[in-house]
């Protein structure tokens, strides 16, 4: 599936369209499964979603997410040279058309370009990749990205400490108005990228990016948006404490981020207002293949078989999340870490050495970015802690 051409646009471009990954038919089977669950909702009701992104309800647990999570296997064995993988447990995107009036257009200012490595990620550290099950044009729900911008991840965070600080404490990093002057001087243009139906586009985690909003007037009026994420990388990159997290995640039926093999994190559980969604696993994941993409079936040391590259750095340790991460009481627990560091920074300057920057008061103030609909991520704490927003889903 991946071709030379693929692998030189990742390295040069930081993203790739992948075709042909699904055919057509089951990607119609697996839309119809969707609108299925869709179809509890009523009188206007919608899934909890953020431009399009559905990461509650154990979505990522769903029969069709993984049908189209096994199907992706293929790509990430090409492009990792290795067959021994472990996969996220991720998130759908399903988007409405905004000319039904329920979803905005595409708009000027409204992006929300993000980096989902952040600076304590030495190199390349994962793939992300998207799953089409309906065509997307430049003008429809697509991703956008800013080319190249791989590149000069090092290199932004190097000059922004402040960037950096966000995105350690946050796990990612938001882009904010005056970030964009250093991406344009890099000749860093934003580009939406097409997608047909079955194709996955696969992106550096290092890219900066974000789902973009249908534009006015295009051309295919009324299509909606199917996506699923899904994102792998070699099994022997995970430690004990990934493992462990994975296993219980698989065992519990929970969601991961895209992370799924080094730094393994919970993602959104399920709200409880009576919405059916997956408390079991199903059948199509408890064969070997899902086990062992699931981290909890080993796979075999001694049959010679190649285990891909070497595991990527860290710069430094960074705080893990505890393993009820999703529940009420993981969130307490880290409200209470995050407001005795913003407290602590507040009045005393100290180089936090499991973050790598200084941290004064300046860096807790709270830009005007920061005061607009925080779409991406569920939690934030006050004033004083503002730089410690604890995120759902990195």
């Amino acid at each position: 599936m991946i071709t030379d051409t693929n692998l030189q646009e990742l390295e040069e471009k930081g993203y790739t369209v992948v075709p042909n990954v699904v055919t057509p038919d089951d990607c119609d089977q697996c839309v119809a499964q969707y609108k299925e669950w869709l179809s509890q909702f009523k009188n206007g009701d919608w899934p909890l979603s953020s431009y399009s992104l559905i990461r509650n309800y154990n979505v990522g647990h769903m029969v069709p997410t993984w049908f189209i999570r096994l199907k992706s296997k293929t790509v990430f064995e090409q492009l990792w040279k290795t067959e021994k993988l472990l996969s996220s447990f991720d998130a759908i995107a399903i988007g409405r058309p905004p000319e039904d009036g329920v979803e905005r257009f595409d708009e000027p200012g409204r992006s929300w370009l993000h980096l989902d490595q952040n600076h304590s990620r030495v190199g390349l550290h994962a793939c992300q990749g998207a799953v089409y099950l309906e065509e997307a044009c430049e003008d429809d729900w697509t991703l956008q990205v800013l080319e190249s911008s791989h590149k000069y991840f090092t290199e932004f965070f190097e000059q922004n400490h402040k960037a950096s600080l966000r995105s350690n404490l946050n796990a990612l990093y938001r882009l904010r108005d005056n970030d964009f002057d250093f991406f344009e001087k890099k000749n860093c243009q934003v580009k939406r990228v097409p997608v047909t139906k079955g194709g996955m586009v696969l992106w550096d985690s290092r890219l900066v990016h974000a789902n973009a909003n249908p534009q006015r007037g295009r051309k295919h009026h009324g299509r909606w948006r199917y996506v699923v994420f899904v994102s792998m990388t070699p099994a022997h990159w995970a430690g004990p404490d990934d493992l462990e997290t994975r296993k219980f995640a698989y065992e519990n039926v929970k969601m991961t981020t895209h992370w799924s093999s080094n730094g393994v994190r919970f993602s959104s559980t399920a709200p409880t207002n009576n919405v059916l969604y997956p408390e079991m696993l199903p059948d199509i994941a408890k064969n070997t293949e899902a086990k062992q993409l699931s981290g909890v079936l080993p796979y075999s040391k001694t049959d010679g078989k190649p285990i891909g590259p070497m595991k990527p750095k860290w710069m430094h340790d960074v705080p893990k999340s505890p393993k009820n991460y999703s529940s009420k009481t993981g969130r307490l627990i880290l409200v209470a870490i995050a407001i005795v560091l913003g407290i602590t920074a507040l009045v005393d300057k100290r180089d936090y050495k499991g973050i790598g920057v200084l941290v004064t008061k300046k860096d807790f103030d709270v830009d005007a970015n920061d005061k607009d609909d925080s779409n991406h991520y569920n939690s934030h704490v006050d004033a004083a802690t503002r730089a410690v927003t604890l995120s759902s889903y990195a």
